[in-house]
């Protein structure tokens, strides 16, 4: 990353900018990386941490100095962080934070679904992982069959366009968890139903601020739950389809990174972007 900005700092003789935004995982940051920013651009420099449940504080858990993020935000004028408890790490520690989740891109011309036919009955979109995995083995177990897309899954492969899967699947299945007994909301939770998607994942507290859990997103608690609620809804598909287009609207009026960033920008930092 220092290489890459010094070459890059080399080659261009760009103005001030108003702001410099990082999001990067700790394993990429370094003191060094901050001083030449710091040295080059004299306007704020904020950072961003989407996983900060399990990387604020030093577990000694991950390779690379991913863990122990604190010491990176100390650096920063501002943190964005995902996590409403991790905000408060943040202010404990006297880092000035802000609490924003992700957002949802709404592509130029993307309208509300208006059809009720859908390709795939249910799936995930997403590399695989140990906990994902669990997931999706108990599911089959029950006899539900899921539609993998993503990395590392037998026989899936690479998506270009998320959005298509998501409004083609009557349901979309959600995995929101840190670790296999820690939720945290994820990218997928805004970009899914954002983007005009029946969505089921797991409940997250924090979730329930931003959507109304029923008419525009599901949550189950347990695997057994989940099948009970997929054996309702596959027989329903309008009503999917009610609850991806209440999605629709309620992410084109609140959710969008947009509108994240714009509230951010001005609360905090002063930037009239309106």
């Amino acid at each position: 990353v220092l290489r890459t900005l010094e070459a890059l700092l080399a080659q261009t003789r760009t103005p001030e900018p108003d702001l410099v935004f990082l999001y990067l995982r700790g394993g990429l940051l370094s003191e060094e990386t901050i001083a030449l920013l710091r040295q080059r651009w004299h306007c704020p420099l904020i950072g961003m941490n989407l996983d900060d449940k399990v990387s604020f504080w030093n577990y000694g858990l991950f390779a690379a100095r991913d863990d122990d993020y604190q010491q990176w935000a100390r650096l920063f004028d501002l943190t964005i962080t995902n996590s409403k408890i991790a905000g408060d790490w943040y202010r404990q520690a006297n880092i000035p934070a802000v609490y924003m989740p992700q957002g949802v891109r709404h592509p130029a011309g993307l309208q509300e679904p208006v059809d009720a036919s859908f390709r795939y009955p249910l799936s995930f979109l997403g590399s695989r992982k140990l906990d994902r995995a669990a997931v999706i083995d108990a599911l089959k177990g029950y006899g539900v069959e899921v539609e993998v897309f993503g990395a590392g899954w037998p026989n899936a492969k690479w998506v270009e366009d998320p959005n298509a899967i998501f409004r083609q699947s009557q349901i979309n299945l959600g995995i929101g968890t840190a670790t296999p007994h820690l939720s945290t909301i994820k990218g997928r939770d805004f970009e899914c139903p954002g983007v005009g998607a029946c969505y089921l994942t797991s409940y997250n507290w924090e979730l329930t601020e931003w959507w109304e859990l029923g008419k525009e997103i599901l949550c189950y608690r347990n695997v057994e739950e989940a099948v009970e609620i997929l054996s309702y809804y596959r027989q329903r598909p309008e009503e999917c389809l009610a609850i991806a287009q209440a999605a629709f609207r309620r992410a084109a009026r609140e959710h969008t990174w947009e509108k994240r960033f714009r509230h951010v920008l001005l609360t905090h930092l002063g930037l009239d972007c309106r």
